[in-house]
């Protein structure tokens, strides 16, 4: 599904967009990034059931003698991804991917296969109680074509400190209500978020891409935007339609190109930030920013890149 042509290609690996909107393809690498066409609303399929292939057990309850963390942890995956805007979720059943039935067909279209692999706890009692932790999810994104893309090993390593901790760990056979609230769920939970960033976000995922197209023009007299503002507000072609909200923080990027002796991508790009801007409207398909931080060595230009991630907070801090 990714055409080989630069300028052509709707998938851009370890390169982004440009000014200009154009499209660039490299070699196959951990890293994906999806701009978004006007009213696009992309599938992206979560492969059921989610694997534990650790020798690590939580029994539903003491009536159901049966592992359910592949299944909460699906739960759990399913819901965050269902609150993402403008994707379509629906799960792949089999994990086989010769076996997959789904109704796919567009090139920005997405299956995401996940298992934990590795859950390795330990806890030690001195002055206080330590709980210590070590998981290891296995990622595997594939396009609607069911061709791998990549996949990626998300690591969760941390401890905590209690003055006393009776540790659920100690007796088994573990039971869901009680790992619940035990530490190690927020941990693969933590872990499955960042998993869930990785194909999302960045150079990883889906993004909505535009740009700055207008200098906003002051009314004399107006009470909005003040003289010492006027050279700082900026129209763009992203609005409501395109799930930006007042007060979202967008990085502006403009991105430098180099030619490269390797035959397979004889041209890179390395977009860089330059910008921060605050959206104060929106509506339908447009709004207004305002910069909070420009670069002094490279102002805003009209044409620059701006982007918006799907899902999570907006705060300007994406890095490319």
């Amino acid at each position: 599904m990714i055409s080989a042509s630069a300028s052509k290609s709707k998938i851009a690996i370890g390169t982004f967009i440009t000014a200009a909107m154009m499209f660039f393809v490299a070699v196959p690498s951990p890293a994906l990034a999806i701009a978004l066409d006007l009213g696009a609303r992309p599938n992206v399929g979560l492969v059921s059931p989610v694997e534990n292939n650790t020798g690590f057990r939580v029994w539903g309850s003491k009536y159901y003698p049966g592992d359910v963390l592949g299944q909460k942890m699906e739960e759990y995956m399913l819901r965050k991804m269902r609150s993402i805007p403008r994707i379509s979720i629906t799960r792949v059943l089999g994990s086989n991917p010769d076996y997959w039935e789904m109704d796919m067909t567009s090139e920005d279209d997405l299956i995401v296969k996940i298992g934990i692999e590795e859950f390795r706890y330990k806890k030690t009692d001195t002055i206080a109680s330590k709980v210590r932790w070590d998981i290891a999810l296995h990622l595997y994104v594939y396009d609607s074509s069911k061709r791998l893309l990549y996949d990626q090993v998300i690591e969760e390593r941390a401890d905590r400190q209690y003055v006393v901790y009776k540790d659920i760990m100690e007796r088994e056979p573990v039971y869901w209500e009680t790992f619940e609230k035990s530490p190690y769920w927020p941990a693969i939970r933590h872990a499955m978020d960042d998993a869930l960033k990785y194909v999302m976000r960045g150079y990883n995922g889906y993004r909505i891409v535009g740009q700055i197209v207008a200098k906003a023009e002051r009314v004399d007299g107006s009470l909005t935007v003040s003289k010492k503002k006027q050279d700082k507000i900026y129209h763009i072609n992203l609005g409501m339609e395109d799930s930006v909200r007042v007060g979202d923080l967008l990085a502006v990027t403009r991105s430098s190109s180099v030619r490269t002796v390797a035959p397979e991508t004889p041209e890179m790009h390395f977009p860089q930030v330059v910008a921060r801007v605050r959206v104060i409207f929106v509506k339908g398909r447009d709004g207004v920013v305002e910069v909070v931080k420009e670069s002094k060595d490279a102002p805003i230009q009209l044409g620059d890149s701006l982007s918006a991630p799907l899902p999570g907070r907006r705060d300007g801090g994406a890095k490319f």
